[in-house]
């Protein structure tokens, strides 16, 4: 009887024991997430910072006179703004100023205006899909246009209209006459979730871009007419080459724990584009020129959340090595999704 209490308290300990375990490791692991995803604005600081006079050479010289334009989205206000530098004069322009989250802007086809998304409330996190709009902003003007409620992940599909997600939902909208055709659904099989970044083939606009985030998981290529599914890989952040025939994306592996692969289609068979060498090799956001031949993305040294961590812009041509790649900032904020305009 005394060995069989003796062995109950024990018993008791050891669950209580495992209990404890559980929970700090659920708090390491969710308690960040759960506090940046609602409090990541209190993360975020003004910062100072640039490019020298001699980076600012290294870039000149690096592009070879290209004349371009890139826009992306940074924090180093205090706040995520949407802002441009343009090549070969390394003239820095800042296009937004509010005090909402924006994000993911993309060049119109003949680069005189921008779509991006803007958060509903004053910090949205990358991670919270729903509470966003879609708006157009005239690079000429400077006006801005609201063109889609509950709408994130904006594409221009042609001169005249967009594509965005609204819930799991995958948008397609005329901006002449307003109106809006759903493309596909997500929350139904094979997928039954979520689709990130969905993007339309500039070529077939038939094929659709995407991650898929559900049930079914990883970068899917989906024929519209046929409702046929190709899954590419693992990975996110599928985007096209400007020829509709290949794709890339980001993957884990590599120098820096991600890396930009890409392929062709039919079969797919993945390279590496991509894997900076050195300290900033977390690559993320890849975006290719309307050309093909550059590309822009954003890498981080450490950290890995999309809104906070300290990623830069960084600009390659195609086909060189990759230590000819260029970087286009240089401070402590966080510079995220990048799109490049080549000028003719």
């Amino acid at each position: 009887m005394k060995s069989k209490l003796k062995k109950q308290p024990m018993k008791h300990w050891i669950i209580m024991g495992v209990l404890a375990l559980m929970l700090v490791v659920t708090l390491v692991h969710f308690g960040p997430r759960y506090l940046y995803s609602h409090f990541g604005d209190l993360v975020l600081g003004k910062v100072v910072g640039g490019l020298s006079p001699e980076q600012k050479a290294a870039v000149r010289q690096g592009t070879r006179g290209l004349k371009a334009k890139v826009v992306w989205s940074s924090s180093r206000s205090g706040n995520h703004e949407l802002y441009m530098l343009t090549l070969p004069d390394m003239e820095f322009f800042r296009l937004t100023h509010n005090d909402r989250v924006e994000f993911y802007s993309r060049f119109s086809p003949d680069g005189k205006r921008i779509v991006f998304a803007r958060s509903q409330r004053l910090w949205v996190s990358e991670r919270d899909l729903d509470p966003w709009d879609t708006y157009i902003l005239d690079l000429e003007t400077g006006q801005e246009q609201l063109a889609a409620k509950d709408a994130n992940y904006p594409q221009w599909v042609g001169a005249g209209k967009i594509s965005f997600l609204r819930g799991s939902r995958v948008m397609l909208k005329d901006l002449a006459t307003g109106g809006e055709v759903m493309l596909y659904d997500a929350a139904q099989p094979p997928v039954q979730g979520r689709p990130y970044t969905p993007e339309l083939n500039p070529i077939n606009c038939g094929l659709l871009a995407f991650t898929a985030r559900g049930k079914l998981s990883g970068t899917m290529v989906l024929d519209l007419a046929t409702k046929k599914m190709e899954r590419i890989a693992g990975g996110c952040e599928l985007t096209w080459y400007p020829d509709g025939r290949r794709v890339l994306w980001v993957e884990n592996g590599g120098n820096g724990g991600n890396r930009i692969l890409h392929s062709a289609l039919h079969p797919v068979k993945p390279l590496v584009l991509m894997d900076l060498p050195g300290d900033f090799s977390h690559e993320y956001f890849p975006r290719l020129s309307p050309d093909g031949k550059w590309m822009v993305w954003g890498a981080a040294a450490k950290g890995h959340e999309h809104d906070i961590a300290d990623y830069e812009i960084f600009l390659w041509q195609l086909g060189q090595p990759w230590e000819k790649a260029l970087r286009l900032t240089q401070n402590q904020a966080n510079d995220r999704w990048p799109d490049i305009f080549i000028e003719k």
